[in-house]
């Protein structure tokens, strides 16, 4: 195994670079779904729906908000969060996303995803919201990272920015600092309970430093005003 998360991050700002927001592609409007009923259950079908490249069903696992959040970052753009927040993800962007995510895995992490294991779930509670990470390791050898997944009305859901959110939080940071759109604010803010608690496992776990300060201080911003 060529990574631990390092490899993880490189990952996914790598494939930030695969998406960008073209005017006139097409939308799809995503409309609530139940979710898987069980936390565990929403892991092993988004794996199942990677392996298969079935972009559908991983959209129906995760948050649309939190997936333009982490595609905006790459250009940098409040216009472009502000556009997908309000039309939503263009089909074309989330499909060139996920494939590339899934295409890029094994090169990227040195495994494919289908050796992926899940060690035990780790609960944890933020804001009233009910959390549960799941320790990713190849075999016998441990990822370094986590999926976090979140409770909703619906049922669990895949929650991107607790499990990716450590790479890009100084973006994320930069881009809630110097926006002056208000919508766009509320919406990162509204996702202040996910950064947390990837924060709070990186505190109990002794996780790396720098992702851990920079989590840290993308709450303080976000809390900030």
């Amino acid at each position: 195994m060529k990574s631990p998360i390092i490899a993880a991050l490189v990952l996914v700002l790598a494939l930030t670079a695969c998406a960008s927001v073209d005017e006139g592609t097409t939308t799809t409007t995503l409309e609530p779904i139940e979710l898987p009923q069980r936390p565990e259950l929403a892991v092993d079908q988004m794996v199942a729906a990677l392996m298969l490249g079935d972009v559908e069903a991983i959209r129906g696992l995760t948050s649309d908000t939190q997936l333009a959040i982490i595609v905006a970052l790459e250009g940098g753009g409040t216009a472009e969060l502000a556009a997908m927040l309000t039309r939503g993800v263009p089909d074309e962007v989330a499909h060139n996303f996920w494939m590339s995510f899934a295409e890029g895995f094994p090169e990227l992490v040195g495994e494919p995803i289908e050796d992926m294991d899940f060690g035990t779930s780790i609960p944890t509670q933020v804001q009233g919201i009910d959390y549960m990470s799941f320790p990713v390791a190849f075999g016998s050898a441990t990822a370094g990272t986590e999926w976090f997944v979140r409770s909703t009305a619906f049922g669990w859901q895949i929650d991107l920015l607790a499990t990716f959110g450590g790479p890009f939080a100084a973006s994320l940071e930069a881009l809630t600092r110097r926006t002056t759109d208000p919508d766009v604010l509320a919406a990162i803010r509204a996702e202040a309970p996910s950064i947390e608690a990837a924060f709070e496992r990186q505190s109990d776990i002794s996780g790396h430093e720098r992702v851990r300060d920079a989590l840290e201080s993308l709450l303080a911003a976000l809390s900030a005003g």
